[in-house]
């Protein structure tokens, strides 16, 4: 922040004004903008989908996990909205089970409109999965726009959920 006074001639007199400039470093606005990492899934998914939070967590993101963002009493489409605006990326992973109803749908929705109002700075990255009988999940319509991968394992789908994201891991350092 910078603070200076300014002196014009206005009318034959001199006139002062106090002038404050702020001013922000591409890095330090990129720094400042939202690491969340939306993760939409069906319930029954839920054990699998800790998995990814966890992990993203520990690498320094910040995941949104219905379970771990909402309190109890929370108005829950509400919450998913913000939940989804906050975010710089969505994963839906895409079950067997999963099925664009409901609050999935919802969620779809509104991923597509922070796509549209955010651009480059949201990624919708679409994870297929398998269960254990080897049957896939069917990707929603209004997400079939998109590219979706079908990682082989878990590892597989965390390397394509880091690929698409919008930011990325910079710095690998000693703990302090």
């Amino acid at each position: 922040m910078e603070i200076d006074v300014e002196e014009e001639l206005v009318f034959g007199e001199i006139r002062r004004e106090t002038v404050v400039r702020f001013l922000f470093t591409k890095t330090e606005v990129e720094a400042s903008m939202s690491k969340r990492i939306f993760l939409s899934h069906k319930g029954v998914d839920k054990p699998l989908v800790r998995e990814y939070f966890q992990v993203l967590k520990t690498i320094g993101f910040d995941p949104w996990l219905d379970e771990d963002a909402m309190v109890a009493g929370v108005p829950l489409e509400r919450a998913l909205l913000n939940g989804m605006k906050d975010s710089c990326a969505a994963v839906f992973f895409v079950t067997p089970d999963y099925r664009d109803e409901d609050f999935l749908a919802s969620e779809v929705n509104y991923a597509m409109i922070q796509k549209r109002e955010k651009g480059e700075r949201f990624a919708i990255i679409t994870l297929v999965l398998k269960d254990s009988s080897g049957k896939k999940g069917v990707v929603p319509e209004l997400l079939q726009q998109y590219v979706w991968k079908e990682p082989d394992s878990s590892i597989g789908g965390l390397n394509e959920i880091l690929r698409a994201l919008p930011i990325q891991i910079t710095h690998v350092g000693w703990k302090t």
